[in-house]
């Protein structure tokens, strides 16, 4: 298929997005946007790849929910999840998001341990349930006992983080530690391999499990199919979603063989692992394979470190791995203004606070990269304070 080529028209102010077709976005009148926001992180092969579509529509013609009696698909999206986990690991159980995978996999903490406290790192991002958000970003409906949230990167070295963590831990109180590795929703901050290293010996140490998050930079976002192995991480519980669904619902659990999967852990719920989203999963890990994923995000990687090589100079600050990548700028103010530049160049990226998040799919085509990547390096340049 002929990619549609970007008009030179700037973006209307209002728009509203009516289909999508690869790394691109159409609105109602047929302009097209180049999309750097991929469905927040989601659509990681870009948008309706055919067999994809193909697989849903198939699946939808066919079965929809059967709640917890078993289905084949499910099978086949489990088979298809496990070929990509470290051997250690097992998928548990699927989910609809995130928030809700996080939740399992502190109901299987605390069921594992017989514990009851959890411990998460500032700016993290597990979910927005009062659990979850209790575990990584300050939020006044969000106070809860026996949630504990610790320092972290930038605000303080790695050497104080084990430190703090070291002393929640004495207590033995702690079922759970949740771990990012790397602040998607903030900074783009990635600790050392040493710091992996210690924190699953801090926690083998202390009987807490360790959950590793990689909702959003798993099945190779950041490079490797988890970057918790490049941080010498071995995960007691791992999370995943996101990308395995290319932008349809879906999330997963899983985790070490040697932990039963109690039913006092709550496991499933009414859409948990429902045929039309095993059918994706299946579909989409598997079409993962036929590509060479490592591949493209290394090419994805090379041409925004080389077309934004020169935005520190602006005033921004870039972080990142693979297709995912954070412009961190002084304030909110500054964002607003880059994003109203992107917008008129119609490119679509992912403004919060005083961070720009650029998740591109990994299939988006090398032209259409290298004009986001000078769109975005002229916008920086361009609200950047008078020299």
């Amino acid at each position: 298929m002929t990619r549609p080529s970007l008009p030179a028209d700037s973006a209307p102010r209002d728009f509203e997005i009516a289909r999508a077709d690869g790394d691109l976005l159409f609105d109602a009148e047929g302009g097209a946007y180049l999309d750097l926001l991929s469905g927040g992180g989601t659509v990681l092969l870009g948008h309706c790849r055919p067999a994809i579509v193909d697989a849903l529509r198939t699946q939808a013609d066919t079965l929809w929910n059967t709640g917890a009696v078993p289905v084949d698909v499910r099978a086949e999206a489990s088979a298809a999840l496990e070929r990509f986990l470290p051997g250690a690991l097992r998928p548990a159980v699927f989910y609809s998001t995130g928030m809700e995978a996080a939740e399992f996999a502190l109901r299987l903490a605390r069921q594992v341990t017989g514990r009851r406290a959890a411990v998460g790192f500032d700016h993290a991002m597990h979910g927005k349930s009062q659990a979850t958000a209790a575990l990584g970003w300050p939020n006044e409906l969000a106070t809860l006992t026996d949630f504990h949230r610790l320092p972290y990167l930038p605000e303080t070295t790695e050497g104080d983080v084990l430190e703090r963590l070291r002393a929640t831990l004495a207590a033995h109180e702690v079922a759970a530690v949740f771990f990012e590795p790397l602040l998607g929703s903030f900074g783009g901050h990635c600790p050392s391999r040493a710091f992996g290293q210690s924190l699953g010996e801090l926690c083998a140490e202390g009987g807490a499990l360790l959950v590793v998050d990689e909702i959003l930079t798993g099945f190779h976002r950041c490079g490797p199919a988890f970057l918790h192995a490049d941080l010498g991480v071995a995960p007691d519980v791992l999370l995943v979603g996101k990308a395995m669904g290319n932008g349809f619902p879906v999330a997963a659990v899983a985790a070490d063989r040697r932990y039963p999967l109690p039913p006092a852990a709550l496991p499933g719920s009414t859409f948990a692992g429902n045929p039309l989203a095993a059918a994706v999963v299946a579909t989409t890990l598997t079409e993962m394979e036929a590509l060479d994923l490592p591949a493209l995000v290394a090419r994805v990687e090379a041409a925004v470190r080389a077309g934004l090589a020169g935005v520190g100079e602006d005033g921004a600050v870039l972080r990142g791995r693979g297709a995912l990548w954070i412009l961190e700028l002084p304030d909110a103010e500054r964002v607003a203004r880059i994003m109203e530049h992107l917008l008129r160049e119609r490119v679509v990226a992912s403004p919060t606070a005083r961070f720009l998040r650029l998740m591109p799919p990994a299939t988006i085509g090398d032209e259409h990269l290298a004009r986001a990547c000078r769109v975005i390096a002229q916008a920086c340049r361009a609200t950047a304070p008078v020299r």
